[in-house]
């Protein structure tokens, strides 16, 4: 997000789906009889030739994919347009993922080049955004990166109207204690009868991955077609078919533990799922000692992973076996009236 930040000569730029940062200057793209080119810049002066914001069409996309490099094609997107030369000086894209909590919507992108920031661009894009999301039902839109802490992206966030809705921190946790500290806690959950006769474990090859999608759209959201491919084992980011671990009762996939190799000796976890009948006890404990167990026999030394304000009992326990807090971001949103 851009559009209320410094002027700068390097244009803030918010990645699709978690982090904020500087690029270099884009070169501008206009339309020129129906073909998209890439044009030298010139001088605007948009105060006086004014602005345009609509949606954007097929003569728009190259403008936009170098406005906002990173966001794949599923999302909706709009542009502001100079008056004087026709050319894009700005764009918006809505996500097609959202988020369930704490009101679900969408996730929002902005751009806006250094030459026209601070002159109403940006909060127009924002408001057309935000009403695109209101026609659809949806009670709110968040930045779709989240910002680190303190950092000047939540401010300019705080310029177009968002607030904070939750504070992320990324841990790194070795897996030494995780055997000796779980394991005799798990012995006396089933000597107490506590774990259900027909709860089982299966490494995720094993899984329902439709159950699996499931579950993680109800309770985290997400992409579904981008989620599918990682279940499936394909793309950047797949989650590992061996050391990802589902939670069953029964037939029903109650939970699940999903990463991938981030390097050599580090696992980054994704998703740590328990629909909230079994949260707070055995099934959390399970899954994290069977997904540790397989990561150790594959060589992994740490895990690495991200924690919400409303995960209390994660953060105290990753404290408690030596994890270290590596950063601070934090999530903004909008609510819509």
């Amino acid at each position: 997000m851009s559009e209320a930040g410094p002027k700068s000569t390097s244009p803030l730029i918010c990645h699709s789906n978690q982090i904020c940062s500087f690029r270099s200057e884009l070169p501008i793209v206009g339309s020129n009889e129906g073909k998209t080119s890439v044009t030298a810049l010139p001088t605007f002066d948009i105060a006086a030739s004014g602005f345009s914001v609509r949606a954007a069409t097929a003569t728009d996309a190259k403008a936009c994919r170098m406005l906002l490099p990173t966001l794949g094609v599923d999302a909706r997107w709009l542009v502001a347009i100079d008056r004087r030369h026709q050319l894009a000086i700005g764009a918006a894209a809505i996500t097609a993922a959202c988020r369930p909590w704490p009101v679900p919507g969408p996730g929002v992108m902005i751009h806006v080049i250094a030459p026209c920031r601070r002159q109403g661009v940006g909060a127009k894009l924002c408001a057309a955004a935000a009403a695109a999301a209101r026609a659809q039902g949806f009670g709110a839109i968040y930045a779709a990166q989240k910002s680190l802490l303190e950092g000047e992206e939540v401010l300019g966030w705080e310029r177009l109207g968002f607030t904070p809705c939750e504070t992320i921190e990324e841990h790194q946790l070795p897996l030494d204690q995780f055997e000796p500290r779980l394991q005799p806690l798990m012995d006396r959950f089933r000597r107490q009868g506590r774990i259900p006769a027909d709860a089982r474990i299966v490494p995720l090859y094993a899984a329902d991955r439709e159950q699996v999608l499931q579950l993680h759209l109800e309770h985290l959201g997400g992409d579904r077609e981008s989620l599918l491919a990682k279940l499936a084992g394909r793309g950047p980011g797949a989650f590992h078919p061996r050391y990802s671990r589902v939670l069953l009762v029964g037939d029903r996939t109650v939970g699940c533990i999903l990463a991938h190799r981030g390097s050599p000796t580090v696992a980054v976890v994704d998703a740590d799922i328990v629909v909230p009948e079994f949260r707070g006890g055995w099934a959390n404990l399970w899954l994290k000692l069977e997904a540790t167990q397989g990561a150790l026999s594959l060589g992994i030394t740490h895990f690495h992973f991200k924690t919400f304000d409303h995960y209390a009992d994660t953060r105290s326990f990753t404290a408690k076996l030596g994890g270290a807090v590596v950063k601070k971001f934090v999530l903004m949103h909008r609510r819509l009236a």
